[in-house]
Parts: structure tokens; C-alpha cells; sequence
């Protein structure tokens, strides 16, 4: 409960109430002295004794002037315990009440939410304010100078993602709330409205000492700020008008016609980039708003510019992918950075960086279930040749293939170090074994494929309980199909001329591969269940081609963690009983199609953002603790955390924590066997200045009430609804009265000699 300020028609009355409970108290205790005095009044007892005539006679004649002694003595201590009470619920007067203009001081809680993401570093044309940040602690403190030392606290919150209470417990030294904000320090990160207007709401919550509360928002109206979490921001804005009664205000620093040109993205066009082809990379070049000029897009790899430089950029309020190709990379890791040159106000987003390892040689693991002699007739001896065909005697000037196999029985499988290779292919193996299947899926997890191979000795029951209870298959195995007799084989349901799935994309428009002739006589039918994450890359047709029938999956992938499961319904070995598919030649092509799109080059660890943290992944080797720095050699502590599944990692600290990364370039971490690169970006969406008015910024907030500004601080904002707090006033009172009681008591209680 609250006291009332304001009559019905709006007229303010003199005093509103902090804490009104004790107020009612006090006003309650003022009949302690008034019982007190009735009872005194009745405790004697009339006794007729002749020597009492003469007394009661002199008291007639002083009786009026004792009952004014008592009366005067008894308002004045009601008094003190009315005024005790009134003084203990911090009475409020009125901006306008004169009374408390003459004994009061305002007193309130004043909350300021800035905007430091990197959009607040654009530059604008402001005298004193180069960027949108200066403007933004300009009025912060201009608002904190208006405001009555002693009786109004301040607390400060910053809009940066993650959001953080600058000053979380509100202080009422406002030349301590001005130096926070002169720290308020410029980041790279991008905006968390939702949390600032929280953390707001919670520092309201929890200051109940305060009656008067108001909201400061300082940021630029950016509709990717105001329009990223619809139904928390619009939630919290509901809650903070029910809190900050005296006002919620809005300054919007934006300027209409504001732009900007950035690269929001880089990465390679392949999953795997090895020395054997030329790598492709894509630069993702954004325009936002009107711009006025073209930028010029520049490449480098390793500090070295790689085709011409400065190509123009069509980046005019829209996306364009820029391609840029690198012929000779060698192997290990690489920088490559795509940067704008233009005339845009925010140039810290006009570069961006990714780091890719070049890997030399794959090496895939190929688990066989049957052995053949001299292993010719081996279950994986075609997707060995396959993948990594011999070079003839006749051909020495052909380049061996990129990818490294090695080939070993089921039996082997348990002694083997699955993080040496980046494919696992299981050909035809008959059963998994749970500390195998457990294995294995921690393998794609961290960042490996599987690829499994069906054959005959594949039995559902094993592969149900190891490889689909580890995730490792698309569905449960059902049945094998078999096509016996004088039904036709069935074949793949390929067209080169429709839409193909990524992994198929070399296939697009190529006829006659084969893929369209090959027979498959027997496979494994798996059902997939709904809302399955695995992607279909290929289907069986139907025997009969009947469009609408059920088309059972031949090829899946699908992600776990941050690996890869490619599910082959089929048999990976020329056994005439499953399929013919390899006698043609799109089988080889179709092989290192899968492999290219589902292994990874393991180097998505070494790409972050300002917002994330480094992790080092468990597979790579550490021989003393990691060492982290920046180009300006400056160290970023790494601390070693223990993960679910009980490894122990090492990570770079959290956002908000003193030691995050929190600027954007390029790191070099130091393992103790080798040096890696970690490039770390700013986040993409920060990069879109275009703005909101401000009724849409209402509107966000649930349409409450609250008071829109511009970009500085009008001369009357810090008197709206300020109230001033009487309390101390009436305890000088309080102490007054006192004072009064205790000659009075004496006066009145003592006979006076004559």
C-alpha cells in the first residue's frame, strides 16, 4: 500500500506516504496517553477525612489551571507519537506543495538503461559526441547532475549482450554514479534489450525503500535491438510501467537516413578444405539503409592479398555473396579475412576473419564385417579403392588421392584411437558391442563422421540396441528387402534436372553418371520417426514408380554434436545379391561426395564471436596448459572445466567476466606442440543501424505509458513528479516535542517553594 498523492481531479495534496504503515502506527499510538490519562483519572479512592476539607478547598481553587497543565502535557505527548510515526513513513510532499519546498528534499530511485553495443560506436555529427556512445554518457550525466544529492539514488545498467547492472545497488553518491559512467566502456557485442529492461525491473523490485522510481532508456531506436525478443521485451516493458510510477523516459540518439555496409559472413564453400583442390570461399556482404556508394571488397590469406583488390560490391540496402578462390593452399592452418573499403560510420564490422586448417591427408578408418582372401572380397575393399584409388606404374605423374585409408577387421575396431581419423566407415558388420557403439558416438560428437554400410551379416536386433540407442542410426532398422523372381530391382530415385540435396550438388545437370541405372536388389528398410533430424539425400523409387507410395530412405545424414552420420541402405561391396551400383561410375564420385559434405575440417572451434567463448576441444594434444594472446601479445586467461561426459577442456572466461574476448581479431593459442588461430568476429546482426520511430518503440515496450525524447535532455525533465521526502523534517520535530515533554513533565510535576 502506498499513499495517495493525487485527489480524483488531479490536484496534488500535500504529502504521499514511503512507508505508510507506519504512519497508521503512530496514529494509532496516539490513544496510548489519552487511556493512560483516563485510567490515571480513575485510580483514587474518596476516603471522608475531616484534614481533606482543607486540601480539596485549595485544590478548587487551582483546578483549572492543573486541567490545562494535564491537557497541554497530554496533547504534546500524542503529538510525539503521531509525528514519530509520520517521520518513520517518510512523508512526500509535492514539487509544488510549498511546505515541502521549505522542509523537504526530493528523494527518489532514478534507474539509467544505456546502450554500449557496438552499433553505439557509429559516428555522428555531434559537437563534443563523435560516436553515439559519447552522446549516450552525456546525457546520462546530465541527468545525475539534476538530481538532489543525499535524497535520490541511482543505478545503471548497461544494454551490451550480455546485459550487466553497472551499479545494481542503487547509491546516493551521484558523483560516484557519474564516474560509472564515464566507465561505461564502448564493446563489440551485440544488444540484449530484453535482459537490461530485466535487470531494471529486478533493481526496482528489489529497492522498496523508494517511492518515487524512474526509467532512463539511452540507446539509437535499432529495430534488431527493439524487435529480437518480441514477447519478453513487451512482458518486461508491462512491468516497468507497474513500477516506475514517476515516469519512464525514452531518449532516441538514431537520425533518420543512418547506413551502414558490413561483412556478415566468411566461410569456406566446402566442408573440407585440403591441398589436393582449390578451396572457395564466400563472403556474405550486407548493405543497410540507403548507401550512398559502392564498397570495394579486398581478400587475404595470411596477410597476402589474393586477386585483384578492391572489387566493387553492389551493397545497397542488400545481400550479396562475394567468391573468392585459393589455388595453392598449403597445409595447416590459414587466416583469411574479407575486408570493405567505403565511407560507411561504423567501419568495425567492415572485416571479417575465418580460420580453416588445409588438411593434406584424410584419414578414414574402414571397419570391415567380412573378410575375403587377400582382402579382395572384403566388404570395404571397393569403397577402399574408391576413396583412395592405386596409382599404376604407367601413371606416377598422377597425384595420389587426398584421402588416407586404412582398412581393419570388426575385431580391431575396440584397440583402435578413433580421434586419429575423420571418417569411421562401418562396411557390413554384423554387430556393435556398447562400449563400441559408446565410442563411436562420442567420436561424431566431437566432431567426426560415420558412415554405416549395410550387408549380410547386419542383424536389426544388434544395430537397434547399440548404434540406434547411441544415435547413430536415422531410425530403427525393420526389415530386409529383398527383390527375388520376376520383380524388378529397385533403383534410385535420381533426376540430374530437379532440385538435388547439398551432397549431390556436383550431380546437378550431369547425365548418364550411372546413378540413374544402377540395381539394387536387397537393402535395409529403416522408419524413420516423425520429426526426424535426419536429411534424406536419396530415396528408394517404389517397385511399381506409383506416385504417392512410400518412398524408403537410401541414403541419410544427419548431425550430432558436431559430427556427422551418413546411413547407406544398402551394400558398400560388389555383391551381386544387394546391388550393381558399383560397376558404374558414379559410385566413386557418389563415395567422395558423401565424404566431402559430412567431414568437417574440425576448425569450427578456432571461429567465434565476441559473445562466445573459446573452447578447446578434448582431442587436441596439450602438453602444457594453453596460452592464449592477442596480436598486441596481451594474455586471455583459459580455465579447465570438466564436461558431462567427464573430460576435462579448457575454456577462455565467460562474457561480462574480466579476461573474455571481447575484441575482435585475430588470437593465437599456444597447446605446447603447436601454435593454432582463433579468429574472433563481431556478431552479424549488430551491423543493421536501420531504425524505429518512436511509437513503434511504444509499441514494443506494450503500448504503456512513457515520455519519448530526442537525443539530449530537456531543461524540465528532472522536476516532472519529483517528490520531496519530509521525513528527517518532522524528526526535528519529533525531537522538539520531546525536548517540550520532558520540561513540561518536570515543570509540572514539582511544587515550586515559596
Amino acid at each position: 500500500m502506498i499513499g495517495v498523492s493525487r485527489v480524483m481531479d488531479g490536484t496534488p495534496l500535500a504529502f504521499a506516504f514511503i512507508t505508510p504503515l507506519f504512519f497508521w502506527a503512530g496514529l494509532g499510538l496516539v490513544g496510548l496517553p489519552i487511556l493512560i490519562h483516563i485510567l490515571n483519572r480513575r485510580r483514587f479512592k474518596v476516603v471522608n477525612w475531616a484534614a481533606m476539607e482543607f486540601l480539596l478547598r485549595a485544590m478548587r481553587k487551582n483546578r483549572r489551571r492543573l486541567r490545562f497543565e494535564q491537557l497541554l502535557l497530554l496533547i504534546t505527548r500524542c503529538l510525539v507519537l503521531l509525528l514519530l510515526g509520520l517521520a518513520l513513513s517518510r512523508p512526500l510532499g509535492c514539487q509544488d506543495s510549498s511546505l515541502a519546498g521549505l522542509a523537504g528534499q526530493r528523494s527518489g530511485l532514478h534507474v539509467l538503461v544505456i546502450d554500449n553495443s557496438y552499433a553505439m560506436s557509429y559516428q555522428v555529427d555531434r559537437a563534443g559526441a563523435p560516436t553515439q556512445l559519447d552522446q549516450a554518457r552525456i546525457i546520462a550525466k546530465a541527468l545525475i547532475r539534476r538530481l538532489s544529492s543525499g535524497g535520490e539514488s541511482v543505478a545503471i545498467v548497461t544494454a551490451s549482450r550480455p546485459a550487466r547492472a553497472v551499479i545494481a545497488t542503487p547509491v546516493y553518491d551521484l558523483k560516484a554514479a557519474e564516474a560509472a559512467v564515464d566507465r561505461i566502456e564502448q564493446t563489440w557485442g551485440g544488444t540484449d534489450q530484453a535482459g537490461a529492461l530485466v535487470l531494471a525491473r529486478d533493481i526496482a523490485r528489489s529497492d522498496a525503500s523508494q517511492f518515487n522510481k524512474t526509467l532512463y532508456l539511452i540507446d539509437d531506436s535499432r529495430r534488431v535491438a527493439w524487435q529480437s525478443d518480441p514477447d519478453a521485451i513487451r512482458q518486461a516493458g508491462r512491468d516497468l510501467a507497474d513500477l516506475f510510477k514517476s515516469g519512464i523516459f525514452h531518449f532516441n540518439l538514431g537520425k533518420s537516413g543512418e547506413w551502414n555496409q558490413a561483412v556478415v559472413g566468411l566461410h569456406s564453400a566446402q566442408s573440407l578444405v585440403t591441398t589436393r583442390f582449390p578451396a572457395d570461399f564466400v563472403a556474405d556482404v550486407r548493405g543497410f539503409g540507403v548507401c550512398p556508394t559502392d564498397p570495394r571488397l579486398s581478400w587475404k590469406v595470411d596477410d597476402d592479398v589474393v586477386g585483384p583488390a578492391g572489387i566493387p560490391v553492389k551493397a545497397n540496402d542488400s545481400a550479396t555473396n562475394v567468391t573468392m578462390t585459393a589455388n595453392s593452399l598449403s597445409g595447416g592452418i590459414h587466416v583469411v579475412s574479407a575486408s570493405l573499403a567505403g565511407d560507411d560510420r561504423l567501419p568495425i564490422d567492415n572485416t571479417r576473419f575465418a580460420v580453416v586448417e588445409a588438411v593434406t591427408q584424410l584419414k578414414v578408418l574402414i571397419v570391415e564385417g567380412e573378410r575375403g582372401v587377400g582382402g579382395l572380397g572384403s566388404s570395404g575393399a571397393f569403397l577402399d579403392t574408391a576413396l583412395n584409388p592405386p596409382v599404376s606404374a604407367g601413371a606416377s605423374h598422377m597425384p595420389a588421392s587426398y584421402v588416407a585409408t586404412e582398412r581393419i577387421s570388426d575385431l580391431e575396431l575396440g584397440n583402435k584411437v578413433l580421434s586419429d581419423y575423420r571418417c569411421i566407415c562401418l562396411c557390413g558388420v554384423g554387430e556393435i558391442q556398447e562400449v563400441e557403439a559408446a565410442q563411436l558416438e562420442k567420436f561424431v560428437r566431437q566432431g567426426g563422421t560415420l558412415m554405416v554400410f549395410m550387408g549380410d551379416p547386419v542383424t536389426a536386433e544388434n544395430y537397434n540396441s547399440t548404434l540406434y540407442k547411441h544415435h547413430l542410426l536415422p531410425g530403427p532398422l525393420t526389415r530386409r528387402i529383398n527383390i527375388t523372381g520376376d520383380q524388378a530391382p529397385r533403383r534410385f530415385d535420381f533426376n540430374p534436372h530437379k532440385p538435388l540435396n547439398r551432397v549431390l550438388a556436383d550431380f546437378q545437370n550431369q547425365e548418364n553418371t550411372g546413378m540413374e541405372a544402377a540395381e539394387i536388389y536387397s537393402y535395409w528398410q529403416v522408419s524413420l520417426p516423425p520429426n526426424s533430424p535426419a536429411e534424406r539425400v536419396l530415396d528408394f523409387l517404389p517397385s511399381d514408380d506409383a506416385s504417392g507410395q512410400p518412398r524408403d530412405p537410401a541414403i541419410t545424414v544427419q548431425s550430432l554434436g558436431h559430427g556427422q552420420v551418413v546411413f547407406y541402405a544398402t551394400s558398400a561391396d560388389p555383391n551381386s545379391e544387394w546391388t550393381t551400383f558399383m560397376a558404374h561410375q558414379a559410385y566413386p564420385a557418389l563415395m567422395h561426395m558423401l565424404l566431402l559434405g559430412t567431414v568437417s575440417n574440425g576448425d569450427d572451434w578456432m571461429n567465434i564471436t565476441v559473445e562466445q567463448r573459446l573452447t578447446i576441444p578434448p582431442w587436441i594434444q596439450l602438453t602444457s596448459a594453453p596460452d592464449l594472446k592477442d596480436a598486441s601479445q596481451i594474455e586471455y586467461p583459459l580455465q579447465e572445466e570438466t564436461e558431462e561426459d567427464g573430460q576435462a577442456v579448457y575454456r577462455s572466461k565467460a562474457p561480462g567476466q574480466i579476461g573474455a574476448l571481447t575484441r575482435p581479431g585475430i588470437y593465437t593459442l599456444s597447446t605446447g606442440t603447436g601454435n593454432y588461430k582463433v579468429s574472433v568476429n563481431v556478431p552479424s546482426d549488430e551491423a543493421d543501424v536501420r531504425t524505429i520511430d518512436a511509437a513503434a518503440v511504444k509499441r514494443a515496450l506494450g503500448d504503456i505509458d512513457i515520455h519519448l525524447e530526442g537525443d539530449s535532455v530537456p531543461v524540465d525533465i528532472a522536476r516532472t513528479d519529483q517528490g520531496k521526502e519530509m521525513g528527517w523534517a518532522v524528526m526535528v520535530g519529533v525531537l522538539a516535542l520531546l525536548a517540550t515533554e520532558c520540561v513540561l513533565a518536570m515543570r509540572f510535576g514539582h511544587h515550586r517553594r515559596k
